[in-house]
């Protein structure tokens, strides 16, 4: 044995307790380890474990914010517009009076679709009759409950009654409001709705026909409303939805009135936008199609377009709905 053995095995039992003390055996600290392992391991799982009690509390909280302020409405309360099934087919897209071509100036012919192309529409769809209403558009508001101002047109005065305007086609509302508009007349219909594109706005407006207008090649009086048009409202303000004469397919006011959004983002020709719709979350300018009543007879043929961004809200512009049977 050697010298550092013998004095280990010379020590005092006292001695020894004081190295203990001093120097703790392995398997204590062992012990500790295991123990703070233990707790930590406990806290880890029971936050793990809560994850999904926390997400399903918030979304039960959010979901409560999100719908604590709607109002429940009657299906019988909401006035919803009326709808018109439009046959599938093709057509000609664009301006087809040659004459009139010939007038126009390099930059105006994009206005006028030109060069045209041919559309094959392969399904049938419904639109709606008339430009939606103020009426219509204020149940939709009220079965949301925005916090927004209700969206009229904006030459209405603060004396005059609402209800004085409620046949009147929506103005000053955006384009994305419009097409969330659509999504939510789906869910009520149990369609599948939406802005129309270019293509099926032009095709539902021309009903069969190659016009200028829905009623002949000459503008005529008192045929639709615009700045020029003979009506009794010209040069003012929007009229009422169906007040001239319906086209061959029992649509009303397609030429004049109100520009109508479609969903279709703005191309200066057509290369295939026409017949699509922009995504709700791209930025651009849109495709308005029908004219105004602060526009010239020029510019309410069923071949214009106008291109304005989609968060621009004018008393000018409005919007129809189109509807399909199954979910795109």
């Amino acid at each position: 044995m050697n010298v550092k053995n013998q004095n280990i095995a010379q020590k005092s039992p006292e001695r020894n307790m004081q190295d203990q003390c001093r120097h703790p055996a392995k398997s204590s600290i062992q012990l500790l380890l295991l123990r703070r392992f233990l707790w930590i391991s406990t806290v880890a799982l029971l936050a793990i474990m809560s994850v999904p009690f926390l997400k399903s509390v918030y979304q039960t909280i959010t979901g409560h914010e999100s719908t604590a302020g709607r109002i429940s409405m009657h299906p019988d309360e909401m006035l919803l517009p009326e709808l018109v099934l439009i046959p599938a087919g093709s057509f000609y897209m664009g301006e087809q009076n040659e004459s009139f071509i010939k007038n126009l100036s390099a930059d105006e012919k994009k206005y006028f679709g030109v060069p045209g192309k041919h559309v094959e529409i392969d399904r049938p769809f419904y639109i709606s009759k008339y430009e939606i209403t103020n009426a219509q558009y204020d149940s939709y508001v009220k079965a949301q409950q925005f916090n927004i101002p209700m969206e009229k047109n904006s030459i209405i005065l603060p004396d005059v009654k609402q209800d004085k305007y409620d046949n009147y086609p929506v103005a000053e509302v955006s384009w994305r409001r419009a097409m969330a508009y659509a999504v939510w007349l789906g869910e009520q219909k149990q369609f599948s709705c939406r802005l129309p594109t270019e293509a099926e706005w032009e095709y539902a407006a021309r009903a069969g026909l190659n016009n200028a207008y829905p009623w002949g090649d000459e503008i005529g009086v008192n045929n639709a409303h615009c700045r020029e048009c003979g009506s009794q409202w010209d040069k003012q303000q929007a009229a009422p939805v169906g007040q001239f004469k319906a086209n061959l397919y029992g649509l009303y006011d397609t030429s004049g009135n109100v520009w109508e959004w479609t969903c279709s983002a703005w191309r200066d020709q057509y290369e295939g936008q026409e017949q699509q719709c922009a995504r709700m979350e791209e930025f651009g300018t849109r495709a308005v199609r029908g004219g105004s009543w602060a526009y010239d007879t020029k510019y309410i043929r069923s071949s214009v377009r106008g291109e304005f961004d989609a968060s621009i809200r004018y008393s000018g512009f409005g919007f129809r709905v189109m509807c399909l049977f199954s979910v795109e």
